[in-house]
């Protein structure tokens, strides 16, 4: 794997060395592989000019890069970028690889056309290139729409998009602009090819979704089984967290799919929650695992807050891939566990001294925690300030800036810690375990 010689980089993580990650995009396994893509600027640590990055795996913790996959084409709907989507692969088609994604023509990039490519058996070629599968609807008071989703039900395919309906023309009573509701567009795609728009497949109009998801626009809609019943995933959008750089957070809603009297799906939302208690984890993918009966679910975790634009110019990369998470549902309540794949990252055990253990930049280090955790980071003249306590049986994993701990009763919480020159992070806990985390020897 080729990384970046910087203390910060992610290097368990993320496999190319300079530019910008975000969402995660077109993950899926064929042929023993799995391929994950990316939105990814290869040209700065910025966002713009968005393609496909593309890396893959045979065990879910040895990737290799592989060619870019869709590219903004000058002149097409996808002239301003190729935003998010998804991954599947097409039984009308022999089961060929297609990629289902949002095309922006850098003009109103707030009003995605959903496109579709095909490509090469082992992914790494694009054979037809995107074109539109479905149009921006025509409803005068759409504020944004994006990011489709694929899945079946009720012995059909069906897609949505995530969207914001203006409540009203114009501007408010105080002048500002109207406000929005979101909205998941529907749509019959039995022929990937010809989509049919169904209407909505849920609003937040519906008082638990409303409650829950509160947003202007619901980016990034996942859609999927877990453990029996339908999980949707939703990442918060509204126009406050665009113009500050920042969105507001992610997350689900638990419930079924119900049909219409058209036999249209409906989802019916029964309760939810956050996906994640931290602060640097957004627009997350998940996808179903059929060979495992699994469902997998990979988030992007930006700088964090206190990272500015100018460090991450000097860095030359922004924005990684957390690990995959394997989802699981336990009264009503979205829960990650850590795929038994990930152990083959561990390489040694680590001393742990005084319920503590210190490591200095880079950090790579697996703790198990069985009653929790406190998380500080110790600078070069002994002093020391807590980044966060986690509680709960956990396992943390550090890997250069980026944090994560999963526990198997406790939300997960993502979170970037970057290290200044000199600076330690220690983590403490009774009866904790630790390893030294490595990239295993390769298999492919």
């Amino acid at each position: 794997m080729t990384h970046a010689p910087d203390p910060s980089f992610p290097a368990l993580h993320r496999v190319h060395p300079t530019g910008w990650i975000n969402d995660p995009n077109g993950i899926v396994r064929t042929d023993d592989r799995w391929h994950v893509h990316f939105q990814y600027n290869p040209a700065a640590p910025r966002h713009g000019d968005i393609r496909w990055g593309h890396m893959s795996s045979s065990d879910l913790v040895s990737w290799r890069p592989e060619p870019d996959s869709l590219v903004p084409r000058p002149g097409e709907a996808d002239a301003g970028g190729c935003w998010s989507g998804v991954a599947l692969l097409d039984p009308a088609r022999d089961g060929a690889p297609t990629l289902v994604y949002s095309g922006v023509d850098g003009v109103d990039d707030e009003h995605a056309r959903v496109m579709l490519a095909r490509t090469s058996a082992d992914m790494t070629e694009i054979l037809e290139p995107g074109h539109v599968v479905a149009d921006v609807p025509e409803e005068p008071r759409l504020l944004g729409v994006r990011d489709p989703f694929v899945f079946e039900a009720f012995g059909h395919r069906y897609a949505i998009q995530g969207a914001g309906i203006l409540d009203a023309d114009g501007t408010d009573a105080d002048g500002g602009a109207a406000p929005a509701t979101p909205a998941l567009l529907l749509y019959g795609c039995d022929h990937l090819e010809s989509w049919e728009p169904l209407g909505t497949l849920l609003t937040g109009e519906d008082p638990i979704a409303g409650e829950i998801a509160p947003a202007e626009i619901w980016e990034c809609p996942q859609l999927v089984q877990v453990d029996g019943d339908w999980a949707l995933l939703l990442s918060l959008w509204g126009r406050r967290g665009a113009t500050e750089g920042r969105t507001s957070r992610t997350v689900h809603l638990v419930g079924s799919l119900e049909q219409d009297e058209e036999g249209a799906p409906r989802f019916v939302a029964r309760t939810g929650g956050p996906i994640d208690s931290g602060p640097d984890l957004y627009a997350p993918q998940a996808v179903q695992d059929r060979e495992n009966d699994r469902v997998l679910m990979w988030g992007w975790s930006w700088e964090g807050e206190g990272r500015t634009q100018e460090q991450a110019d000097a860095q030359g990369w922004a924005g990684c891939l957390t690990f995959p998470r394997e989802l699981a549902l336990e009264n009503d309540r979205l829960l990650a566990r850590v795929p038994r794949e990930i152990d083959a990252l561990r390489a040694r055990e680590e001393l742990v001294i005084g319920n503590a253990v210190q490591v200095g930049a880079p950090p790579r280090l697996e703790v198990r925690a069985p009653h929790g955790a406190r998380v500080e980071v110790l600078a070069t003249d002994g002093g020391a300030h807590e980044v966060v306590a986690l509680d709960g049986a956990l396992r943390i994993f550090v890997d250069g800036s980026l944090l994560e701990a999963i526990g198997e009763r406790t939300l997960p919480h993502t979170r970037r810690v970057h290290l200044a020159d000199g600076e330690r992070l220690r983590i403490s806990g009774q009866e904790l375990q630790a390893w030294s985390l490595c990239v295993p020897a390769s298999s492919e």
